[in-house]
């Protein structure tokens, strides 16, 4: 069986239509963001509430990234640095000199909530005080005797 010449054309326009149109689906290099500014323009075009919950999920790790870099800088400032995370982040502790509460906030908006302003109050109104209290080795093990009977 021999081809005829318009079997042969019909065969590479074929390809070459295939071709053609294979070229159209791809996308060019130009509408790919090659750069940050192409894909800060891309974002600028999303809505508003779908770049609120990106933004709102990215503000929390970029505060925790935030707070663990000030503490590793708080090391050299403090003989003490007790972590404790909400509501206030640290507790710095300077020997024989200071007791400094601690929080951390990034981003250009370091805005307090409420309740850090409340505490920040009680703190400037000198209500902090230092509370000791003193369990007995009986309580401790009359509540690991109720806490195993429980059980």
């Amino acid at each position: 069986m021999s081809l005829e010449p318009i079997h042969i054309l019909l065969i590479l326009l074929a390809l070459l239509i295939a071709y053609l149109l294979g070229r159209i689906q791809t996308k060019p290099q130009g509408e790919i963001p090659t750069d940050l500014i192409d894909l800060y323009r891309g974002i600028q075009d999303l809505p508003t509430r779908v770049l609120q919950t990106i933004q709102g999920s990215i503000n929390p790790q970029k505060g925790k990234m935030a707070e663990l870099l000030t503490y590793a800088e708080l090391r050299y400032d403090y003989d003490r640095i007790v972590p404790l995370g909400w509501p206030i982040d640290f507790i710095g502790i300077k020997n024989n000199d200071r007791i400094d509460f601690i929080e951390v906030k990034s981003g250009d908006h370091s805005l307090l909530t409420e309740e850090e302003k409340h505490i920040k109050n009680l703190i400037q109104t000198g209500r902090v005080h230092f509370r000791l209290i003193r369990v007995r080795e009986e309580e401790i093990s009359q509540f690991v005797s109720a806490q195993e009977k429980s059980r």
